[in-house]
């Protein structure tokens, strides 16, 4: 271990991303007090024998970078370590400029430090509070100087000048330097981010890989378990009995269940790795709406739901859209307001303008509704919201998916949902005139 590192918390030593920030922190704090200690040796050089108080301020300016920086590696706050270090520094600052001349004082550029290093890693609301309380202390000293209220300068007008330059090249100094140490660590830092990026890259590769090499491997024998499960469904020679039998659409249903959600998650892949390819072209929304309706309609009148199509003349409405994708999109959401819904319950799909570019097609349902404190999940993936009532099987892509396909058309896709009445899903997708112009 170095000697910076000493100065991290060691609960962060671990963390990149925090070691870098806690380090560059670190040198900053101490740079200071090293500066600070090189223009305590030229101011001496240039006086010889120094005051009392002299030391004492010195000592404190000095010292009080270094404490801050001990106090971040005990409490691991850097906020309460900066503003702790900027609080210290102002009042050492005010005290010898109020010693030696006021605000005509050769200590004001020590102020220099503190607005450079809250500039550097502190927030904005730090950066305010202590640059106000350093315009306090600027007032206060014209104030002092003005009234008459300032004790005999420690320092001889002839040593003025010499002094002054001391000051301010320690002044420079200490930005320069700590400026110095800010960039190499934000280029270490950016560093270590390129570096997990082509990590992150690399992995994402592989995984893209490794789904599209899987996919034959896992849809082949899910695909000939389905087949033989179909045959002995048939069961022409009767052989069968009514257990077996029942046994058997167990065997298909969990087999189309897993062929669905190994569909899924490829799609999801694809999608992310954007493999996806678009094929854009205009069509009447009811080229979109009327075959989805026919695809559900078997399986809502299974559950004694109805099926409304509400869109009137505006179904005649041309949109700029993927053929294939717009219609699993729309689907997606139909199947879900089927799924979610009571028993005899409605399905309405409706049309209506969003906006000058855009028809918005939705998707209403009877059902429960979403819980308002879940209602913020819905379009994430791999979340099962209809698992806690034991309503729902699926691996929670539908919508994610729903959601990626419709960006990726240059649409939006939204929701409204009352918990205890219903939900409504739409689709904004952009018309076909608007793309034109």
């Amino acid at each position: 271990m170095d000697f910076i590192s000493w100065f991290v918390p060691p609960n962060v030593l671990d963390d990149p991303r925090k070691n870098t920030r806690h380090r560059g922190i670190a040198k900053s704090l101490l740079t200071i007090s090293l500066v600070t200690l090189l223009v305590f040796f030229g101011y001496l050089l240039a006086r010889g024998k120094l005051p009392a108080a002299d030391y004492a301020l010195f000592a404190a300016a000095i010292g009080t970078p270094t404490l801050g920086a001990l106090l971040i590696r005990a409490t691991g706050d850097i906020t309460l370590g900066l503003v702790t270090t900027n609080i210290g520094g102002i009042l050492i600052v005010a005290v010898w400029a109020f010693l030696t001349g006021g605000i005509d004082s050769m200590a004001l550029p020590a102020f220099l430090a503190n607005i450079a290093l809250l500039s550097t890693f502190g927030n904005t609301a730090i950066l305010l509070i202590m640059g106000t309380a350093m315009m306090a202390v600027l007032v206060f000293l014209y104030l002092a100087t003005s009234m008459g209220w300032l004790p005999v300068s420690l320092i001889p007008a002839a040593e003025m000048p010499a002094l002054m330059l001391t000051s301010m090249l320690g002044s420079v100094g200490l930005v320069v330097l700590a400026g110095v140490v800010v960039a190499r660590d934000r280029a270490i830092a950016k560093a270590h981010l390129r570096t997990a990026q082509h990590a992150a890259e690399q992995s994402s590769r592989a995984k893209s890989v490794f789904l599209t090499s899987m996919s034959a491997e896992l849809r082949t024998p899910l695909n000939t378990i389905l087949g033989f499960a179909e045959l002995l469904h048939a069961n022409e020679a009767k052989t069968l009995n009514v257990e077996q039998l029942s046994s058997i659409e167990h065997i298909s249903a969990a087999g189309e269940y897993l062929l669905g959600l190994v569909t899924q998650v490829l799609e999801m892949s694809r999608i992310d790795e954007g493999e996806l390819k678009l094929n854009m072209e205009p069509l009447r929304a009811e080229q979109i709406i009327v075959p989805c309706l026919a695809m559900i309609e078997l399986e809502a009148r299974k559950r004694g739901i109805a099926l409304v199509n509400d869109c009137g003349a505006r179904a005649g409405w041309i949109v700029w859209t993927d053929r294939l994708l717009v219609k699993q999109v729309l689907l997606n959401l139909l199947s879900n307001a089927v799924k979610f819904n009571r028993d005899g319950g409605t399905v309405t799909v409706s049309c209506q303008p969003d906006g000058a570019e855009f028809l918005r097609i939705s998707v209403t349902d009877t059902g429960s509704g979403v819980a308002s404190d879940r209602q913020g999940e819905l379009f994430e993936p791999f979340i099962r919201l209809g698992v806690d009532a034991g309503r729902l099987q699926g691996a929670g892509l539908g919508l994610a998916i729903a959601k990626r396909l419709t960006e990726r058309m240059r649409g939006r896709i939204g929701y409204a949902s009352t918990e205890g009445t219903g939900s409504t899903f739409w689709v904004a997708l952009p018309l076909a005139e608007a793309h034109a112009t």
